[in-house]
């Protein structure tokens, strides 16, 4: 494909933008009006949703923007990560697009 980034064979592992950068570029990549975050109460159990840009304004997920904020700090590289129930989570954007909707 072209304009993705080849990594050489002596790649470091041990950075996390490494992954997000390499070889599974598409995959990361969001589409047009979404925000890739990472969700889950157990960083090894994070699942990567799609949040649409309109949604961000809204008070809940401003209030989980907020925790998240106090829990990883401003400084979060790579996803950005909600320390949430990754299903509850689904449900409440679901919500909210129908509540937006109507």
């Amino acid at each position: 494909m072209m304009g993705c980034i080849k990594m050489k064979k002596s790649f470091s592992a041990s950075a996390v933008h490494v992954r997000l950068t390499g070889y599974k570029i598409d995959e990361d990549r969001a589409r047009k009006g979404y925000v890739p975050v990472l969700v889950g109460q157990e960083k090894t159990m994070m699942e990567r949703i799609l949040l649409p840009t309109k949604l961000i304004d809204h008070p809940d997920v401003v209030a989980l923007l907020e925790l998240s904020a106090k829990e990883y700090g401003y400084r979060q590289q790579g996803l950005l990560q909600i320390p949430y129930d990754a299903d509850c989570f689904k449900k409440m954007i679901e919500n909210i697009s129908r509540e937006r909707q109507s």
